[in-house]
């Protein structure tokens, strides 16, 4: 019986998407992750320490008249306002993380939710390109789709 039980966890240790993941993708994740830890604690430092210094921020949606646009916003005011001093919590929450890696290149395709003091503002999905450089993965394209219905 005891063996049995020790098969079983073993077995769901193999399957379990933290075993699973390799360490690329994992070193990818932890990239993304310190972004978003970044914007909670308001700390533009950490922000900028995984973009890469030619890093592009952009946005795909859908204007009130229904038509498709792409906005792109400049890092550095991006940088200003996590770090520029607020009250309101950023809380971005990803919900799963579709990492592909090659060589040095990699992309993330992770659906979130953004909330600001807990209250749901907009979600969509972020769609993340990364460069591995000799400090290690930078982002070097943010890519997201919002929608203010949950």
């Amino acid at each position: 019986m005891k063996k049995r039980s020790l098969l079983t966890l073993f077995v769901c240790l193999l399957l379990s998407p933290a075993f699973a993941q390799n360490p690329e993708e994992a070193a990818v994740q932890a990239t993304i992750d310190r972004l978003f830890e970044g914007m909670k604690k308001a700390d533009s430092s950490l922000v900028r320490s995984v973009l890469h210094p030619t890093a592009r921020l952009q946005t795909a949606y859908v204007s009130k008249e229904g038509k498709p646009l792409l906005r792109s916003e400049p890092i550095a005011a991006f940088l200003k306002a996590v770090g520029t001093p607020h009250k309101e919590v950023w809380d971005e929450r990803v919900s799963a993380y579709n990492i592909r890696v090659d060589d040095n290149l990699a992309t993330a395709w992770t659906p979130y939710e953004f909330y600001v003091d807990g209250n749901y503002l907009h979600g969509g999905v972020n769609a993340f390109q990364l460069f591995r450089s000799p400090e290690g993965w930078k982002i070097i394209q943010i890519c997201d789709t919002r929608r203010k219905k949950n």
